[in-house]
């Protein structure tokens, strides 16, 4: 990461970028970056790194230890370093505000929601060289970490506990109600740039409610940087835009949602609002 680069020209050199090429945690950073102006993220690089190498030797301990390479050895490795020696934890009492979703103050904190504790250990994961997705399962962001065929699945906000499939049944139960079941779409692992994605819609979700609209835009904007194919983006930043005043950049961006949005009724649903924009012109 660039740090001297302006926050949007840093950001660009990610948009192109194939997924396991980049570096999450420093993704993640100059997400919130100009949030904190006049605050360097050095140094929360250089803590990332610091996990890594905790990561690295503790494993490398436990393998001259006698232990098996296998996916249960990794997992002890990541816990001791993010939860044992950092001590990084949900963030109960502040689930809902800003910090627990900015990776800068997660950091400060050694808190944070479930998106941004499974961020932190897919960050120190995949500078191990080891395979750890994020799981959006209903109501709550997990870890899956994957070694020659055996795939766990745990949960940073339980201290890394393993969860087997009656404990993620309950989970989708407890969301859904108790007619739901598990579904094969549950267990889809999102790579990095979809996690960033999925953590600053906390991010963005949190400022409309604060009704910090122009915010809440900037956010989505970055976003758009990242994943200029994310077509979902659109009507979001074509609804702030028109709460905000700006038409004529609510409906260019309308427009362009209804040309790239595959579904009938999401097409429909920003036609009305387009045709309340047109009209009120």
């Amino acid at each position: 990461m660039d740090t001297d680069a302006p926050p949007i020209d840093a950001l660009k050199q990610y948009a192109s970028q194939l997924d396991k090429d980049i570096d999450l945690g420093a993704l993640a950073l100059a997400m919130v970056a100009p949030d904190h102006e006049g605050i360097p993220v050095d140094r929360y690089i250089r803590h990332f790194q610091k996990i890594s190498d905790e990561v690295s030797g503790r494993y490398d301990a436990l393998i001259s230890d006698g232990a098996e390479d296998d996916a249960g050895v990794r997992l002890a490795a990541l816990k001791y370093a993010l939860s044992d020696i950092y001590d990084y934890r949900v963030d109960d009492a502040h689930y809902e505000m800003l910090e627990s979703a900015d990776m800068m103050r997660v950091v400060d904190r050694a808190k944070g929601c479930p998106n941004a504790l499974c961020l932190l250990y897919m960050d120190a994961a995949r500078k191990a060289g080891w395979l750890v997705e994020g799981v959006n399962f209903p109501d709550l962001f997990l870890c899956r970490l994957e070694h020659e065929g055996v795939r766990i699945i745990f949960d940073p906000s339980q201290q890394c506990k393993i969860l087997e499939a009656h404990d993620l049944r309950g989970i989708v139960k407890n969301a859904l109600g108790d007619a739901a079941e598990l579904s094969t779409d549950y267990f889809d692992g999102l790579g990095a740039r979809e996690t960033v994605i999925h953590l600053c819609n906390h991010l963005k979700h949190r400022r409309i409610a604060m009704g910090d609209y122009a915010s809440a835009l900037e956010m989505i904007l970055r976003m758009r940087v990242i994943s200029p194919d994310e077509y979902r983006l659109l009507l979001d930043a074509g609804v702030l835009y028109a709460r905000l005043g700006n038409v004529s950049e609510a409906i260019d961006c309308l427009n362009e949602y209804i040309d790239r949005a595959p579904n009938h009724y999401d097409r429909q649903e920003a036609q009305l609002l387009l045709d309340e924009l047109l009209d009120d012109r």
